[in-house]
């Protein structure tokens, strides 16, 4: 049996990416591979409404075992105490042991302190070393977020792997101007299409012997587009004082034709301005609770789960958003949605 000292170190896997580019949906179709079971999951969210949690197809309080077999939990604080909690709780039995650890961080977040973290953090090297960084990039949205966010640029220039989303949805230009994008920023990376389908975990995670230089090309990338050194740390919401996340609550089920009618006029008047909007919403006359996702002017096809991911019924809306106040939209909700007088 092998001792703490003469143990593998496990890999962490970071996966990045700009707002609703599709990292909750690349994370699902991995974690629904077999081999993927003995996983740990590290969900990381803007705002207080854990909505991925839900799309991860997971209900917990600090660490439980989703139904795919993988370990799952919610980052509370700095990324190091939280892969040394894992670690000790295993370790005293608490919690199943796994061979990997997923990082899924939040939109407007920047990787490369995560990534500089897992390679000279004394407290989790011992234990982790840092695994493959997988950025998401949207085929649609791609060079407008570019020209309004840095830290699109920093998600790209760090990754090993970038899969390009809803190229399905982009137009032939688009497509050709993400990849063009893509590969000025990363010539390096290798860049795979995931529109439907299983995804190969061996193709996004396996490591080859070049790896471990491609890491270290794209933090002098990273670096590069900071325009400075490499400034060691763990800070995980690093995003512009610009953006803030509204987070909607409402108690009683909506008319899903009132909602879609709401959520139709902000993506149309605000979309500009509006960086990512999801959520779910409890809908009269249906057990489960809809999913909705939005991405600046782009509202994607609801989706039905099948069951809540808690006991809190509630409609929960984040809306994600740069320059814009919404203090006031859940007044907005409420009056938008109300059923007709007399009902």
């Amino acid at each position: 049996m092998p001792t703490v000292v003469d143990r593998p170190r496990l890999p962490v896997h970071t996966v990045t990416g700009f707002l609703g580019s599709g990292k909750t949906t690349l994370l699902n179709r991995l974690l629904r591979d077999p081999g993927m079971e003995d996983s740990a999951v590290i969900l990381n969210e803007l705002g207080e409404i854990g909505i991925d949690h839900a799309l991860v197809e997971t209900a917990f309080e600090d660490a439980v075992l989703m139904r795919s077999g993988c370990l799952c939990c919610t980052l509370r604080g700095d990324l190091v105490d939280t892969l040394c909690e894992l670690g000790r709780r295993v370790d005293g039995g608490e919690l199943p042991s796994f061979v990997r650890v997923l990082v899924e961080t939040t939109g407007i977040a920047d990787p490369g302190p995560i990534l500089q973290t897992l390679l000279s953090e004394p407290l989790i090297t011992a234990r982790y070393r840092a695994g493959l960084v997988v950025a998401t990039v949207d085929a649609l949205h791609a060079a407008r977020q570019h020209g309004a966010q840095a830290e699109f640029a920093r998600q790209v220039a760090v990754a090993d792997r970038i899969v390009l989303t809803k190229t399905d949805l982009a137009s032939g230009p688009d497509r050709e101007r993400t990849q063009r994008l893509v590969r000025r920023l990363n010539p390096a990376a290798l860049v795979l299409e995931v529109v439907s389908g299983a995804v190969e975990p061996a193709q996004l995670l396996g490591t080859s012997p070049g790896e471990a230089d491609a890491r270290t090309e794209g933090l002098a990338r990273w670096a590069a587009l900071r325009g400075g050194g490499l400034d060691h740390g763990s800070e995980i919401h690093t995003h512009a004082a610009s953006v803030n996340a509204w987070c909607l609550y409402h108690d009683d089920p909506l008319e899903w034709v009132s909602v879609r009618r709401w959520l139709a006029s902000v993506v149309s008047l605000r979309g500009d301005r509006l960086l990512r909007l999801k959520g779910l919403v409890n809908v009269a006359g249906e057990s489960g609770p809809i999913a909705v996702h939005a991405v600046q002017h782009v509202m994607h096809p609801p989706v039905r789960l099948d069951r809540w991911p808690d006991g809190d019924r509630r409609t929960r809306l984040v809306l994600i958003t740069r320059s814009l106040d919404l203090s006031g939209a859940e007044n907005a909700v409420r009056a938008a949605c109300a059923p007709p007088a007399g009902h």
